[in-house]
Parts: structure tokens; sequence; C-alpha cells
């Protein structure tokens, strides 16, 4: 099941710090960026620890700063904060640009504020199998049967639909609300349909990773043409400021090993690969799973068998650090990373091509006849296309048509990756051969 070719698809999905506005330039307040060309839209009211909250936008008037400043308060007495005490945070679409985190300290350092620390930032890996070829849904069905047991952050919470077959588990969550680290797993699939917003910017990640072909439906398609509905899960790692010291090394520095916690600082997490390395530390520690063993059972028990043990209350059972690790992933192996150069921003769902699109399909179920099959069969294909606008950047029209072109080749039956068919696009494009 191990896949050479893998794209890894992982990225910041929240990232929020706290920092000091600069004696020189205090207040940095709304205002303050109007004076220095920036576009600003306030809050009519605060938060409930700050009074003024406003956000940056960009030329199409979408977020890409959210700032909270000016403690309610005053000085000191607060949870530590002084007058000069602000929170900044990217929207989520920023995120999953090339390196977000390169665009905040740019920011900081041009505006002179003082970074403090991280206050919380998220760390998503989107798959649709673990490296070892398991389904999440069944691992996760599996393990709260019993089957597997987790070691580290114990604290579970499910959630999930009681059918009459059996409980679909949609989420699992290990961890307090104060805790340093918490740990998701969820099918992301099934959140973004519920959402609100569409986050065209997170199924395009998908896509160009290759783990949907199709973006507007989530589908991919298999090598007969047919179409699969794909169900692509997330395994989030939240840390909190409280972690600053999660990395520890030791060194001899003198008589005696010492050891030293690696500062929770930006630099950590500005490169994709740094990104991967952050997934793995998290992911070795705070999601291992063990085999259920017993203390007088056999060792050298296949994976079959231990899949088919159940509790046995007469039976002694083994320490959990001295089971047998259930392997899910292979760290330090296909380190090929996905990037967006430019993510599209947010899209609000919108139900009326879902509907026309509904009753053009039962027309042409009604009225099969061939004038009627192709019209629709254009219309529906049209609709598509129009779909295909929200999943590319609004600041570059060729660019925007160019991932057009690819997805309509992609769905025409070309076996390629989407990376591929892109490229000679845009070969294309600048040999002047298309446009």
């Amino acid at each position: 099941m191990h896949d050479e070719a893998k794209q890894r698809c992982v990225n910041i999905d929240w990232l929020e710090i706290y920092a000091l506005e600069s004696n020189d330039r205090y207040p940095c307040n709304a205002e303050y960026f109007r004076r220095h060309g920036y576009m600003v839209r306030e809050r009519a009211y605060g938060t409930r620890v700050y009074k003024e909250m406003f956000e940056i936008l960009n030329d199409e008037n979408q977020p890409i700063m959210e700032i909270r400043r000016n403690p309610a308060s005053g000085e000191g007495d607060f949870n530590g904060l002084v007058p000069q005490s602000t929170h900044i945070r990217l929207p989520n679409w920023i995120l999953y640009q090339n390196n977000p985190v390169e665009m905040l300290c740019g920011f900081l350092l041009q505006h002179d504020y003082i970074f403090k620390r991280i206050f919380r930032i998220d760390i998503c890996y989107d798959f649709v199998r673990f490296d070892t070829g398991d389904k999440p849904a069944k691992f996760v069905k599996r393990y709260l049967e019993g089957k597997f047991r987790k070691i580290n952050q114990c604290s579970l919470t499910a959630h999930g639909e009681d059918n009459w077959n059996a409980c679909n588990w949609n989420s699992l969550s290990w961890g307090a609300r104060t805790s340093m680290v918490s740990t998701k797993l969820y099918n992301k699939t099934k959140e973004l349909a519920e959402g609100k917003t569409d986050k065209p910017y997170i199924k395009t990640c998908w896509m160009m990773a290759g783990l949907i072909d199709n973006p507007t439906r989530c589908t991919k398609y298999n090598s007969d043409g047919t179409e699969e509905k794909v169900d692509v899960w997330r395994l989030e790692f939240s840390l909190r400021s409280a972690c600053d010291g999660w990395i520890v090394y030791e060194w001899q520095g003198g008589k005696k090993m010492k050891k030293q916690h690696l500062p929770h600082r930006l630099p950590m997490f500005d490169a994709k690969d740094k990104l991967w390395q952050r997934f793995q530390d998290l992911c070795y520690h705070y999601f291992r799973f063990k085999y259920l063993e017993y203390a007088d059972g056999d060792a050298t028990l296949s994976d079959e068998d231990l899949l088919r043990v159940h509790s046995d209350p007469s039976r002694p059972l083994k320490r959990k650090d001295r089971c047998r690790d259930k392997k899910l992933f292979y760290f330090d192996q296909d380190r090929e990373f996905t990037t967006l150069t430019q993510a599209p921003h947010d899209a609000k769902q919108s139900r009326d091509d879902e509907i026309l699109e509904r009753r053009l399909i039962k027309y042409r179920m009604l009225h099969p006849t061939p004038e009627v099959i192709q019209a629709v069969n254009l219309l529906l294909s049209k609709i598509d296309l129009t779909r295909l606008t929200n999943y590319s950047p609004r600041e570059n029209l060729a660019e925007a048509r160019a991932l057009q072109l690819t997805l309509a080749r992609k769905m025409g039956g070309d076996t390629r990756s989407v990376a591929m068919i892109l490229d000679d696009i845009l070969r294309e494009i600048n040999q002047n051969d298309i446009f």
C-alpha cells in the first residue's frame, strides 16, 4: 500500500500570536493602518478581553489579518496584559497559501510589533487512507470497539450517528480544553458539506495532492471513467501557548547531561518540511496506539488474530507501553508536499446551482430523448465549469483560467496528475499556444 509518489497535504489551520505594539507606533489602531494605506473593517463591538477588533482587507475586500487590541482591563491586572497588548490572527484562507508564517513575520517587522509568543497554532494533515492502508472510518470503529488502546492523552470525546445497522463515528478528539496539546481525527469532507462556507482553498489543496479529482463534488475518477465519492479525513493537533517547551533535547555541556527546551517560535513552522517534522513529532507522542494484548498471551500473534481479541476480565492485560504498536504512518518518507502560490478565498455555499442541477437531472430522467439528454448534459457541464471559478485565486485571471482548463482535462479522462497537466497548460500559455 506504500505509494512512493504520494503528496503530503499538511497545512496550518489556525495561527494566532500574542504581541506588543511598539512604544514609537502606539496606538496601532484602525486609524493607524488607514493612514498607512490599508483598507480596514472595524467591528462595532470588541471581545471579552479586548475593546477593539478590526480586520485588514485586500483589494477584493477579503480579510488578510485580524487584530484585537486595547485590553478591557487597562494595565497589568487582567491576565498579565498591558496597554500595548494585542492578538493577531491570520484568517483561515490565508493559512493555505504557500508561506503564511513568512507573511505574518513580515507584517510584524514592518510595523515594529514585539513578538511574545504563539497563542495557538493548529497543524493538520489531510488523507484518505493511513500510510499502512487502513481506512480511517474502520480504524475509528475498531478503536472504539477496544481492538486498540491509545497511550498518552486518553481523555476521549466521540461524535457520530446512531443507525440501525451500526454507529458511524465521524469525529474523535483527545485531551481536555485546557490541555497544552489537543488531538482530533475527523471526517473533513462531511464537516465541509455541513458548513456554511465552502472553503474552496481546502478542496484545491486536496486536488493538488491527488486526494480528489473534482473539487466541486469531492470525487475521484476511476480508471474506467466512473466517479467515486471520497471521504477525506483530517488529523489535527492544536498547540496552545502553554506548550512552549514541548520539544526537549539533551546536550553534554559539562560533567552532567543537561536538558534544554526548544522555544516555540514562528520559524519552526515557516516551511512545509518543517510542518511535516512538527506533525511527526506530535503524532509519535500524541497519536500512538497499541494492540490490546494479555499478559499470558502469545507475543507472536498475527495482526488478524489480534483484531479478533475482545476484552476478557478474567485475564490480566499487559501494560500499554509493552504492547505492540499499531502502525499507521511511515515517518521520514514521501517528503513531497502540496503548495499553493495563491489560495482562493472563502466562498459562501450557493444552493441555487444545486437546486437547478437536481431539477435538470430529474427532467433528464423523465424525458430521456437524445435531444434532452444532450442539452441537459451541456448545461450540467457549464454549471460545473462555473463552480470551478471558486477554486482558483481571483487575483490572476490567467491562472484561474489555466486551473479551469486543468480540471476540464482531468474530468475529461486525462490520467496524469493535476500538477503535470497544469504545468503543460501554463507552458502553452507562455508560448501563446492558447488564449
